[in-house]
Parts: structure tokens; sequence; C-alpha cells
């Protein structure tokens, strides 16, 4: 997880979160809510898409009594992250906010 004294740079925000990376370590922080999940900049992609691309699949069905429908398992047995569609809508658009910018510095960094 990013440490306070590195500096991190944010790729995308909204109200509700932020993508943002570890100038430092590369370490990607993605923090929706009350969630702060910390990955490498692949895991990252591909957490995003699979929450994108399985959205509306009826593996990810499950409305709960709080009205959120769209339930993800984790590798952990006893963890699941529940979403309302609109927020899934906030993630995809974060998401595609910060491939863009991961894209641009790709180009204009030397790697």
């Amino acid at each position: 997880m990013h440490q306070q004294d590195s500096p991190l740079s944010i790729l995308a925000e909204c109200q509700n979160g932020y993508i943002g990376v570890c100038d430092c370590c590369h370490e990607f922080n993605f923090v929706y809510k009350n969630l702060l999940l910390a990955f490498s900049q692949d895991e990252l992609i591909r957490f995003c898409e699979r929450l994108i691309d399985y959205r509306h699949h009826r593996e990810t069905f499950l409305p709960l009594p709080h009205g959120r429908t769209r339930v993800y398992r984790s590798p952990l047995s006893n963890l699941f992250i529940a979403f309302f569609d609109e927020e899934l809508d906030e993630v995809e658009l974060l998401s595609s906010q910060a491939r863009l910018v991961i894209e641009a510095r790709s180009l204009v960094q030397p790697g």
C-alpha cells in the first residue's frame, strides 16, 4: 500500500474514489468508497476489465437486501465485493481514464 511519504500520482478520480500510482514503487491503488486495493499495473488492468466484462454476467448477479445486485468473488473464500450498477458505471469511467493516462505516460517516459 502507498506510503504517506512517497509521491502518489492520481491517474483518474471521481467523487467516490480514484486510481493512483506510487511514483517510487509503481504500486497502483484502486480506491472506491471504503475499498482500497493495491495492484501492479497488469493486475489493476485485469481487475478493472473483470469488473466491467462480467457486470452483466449471470455469475455476478446476486440481489442483496440493500439493493446492490453485482457481487464479485475474490481469491479469498470469505471476501466478496458488491456494487450497484451505477457504481460500476463510475468504476468503468475511472478505469478508462486511468488506462489512457497509463498509455500516455508509457509514451513519454523512458522504459
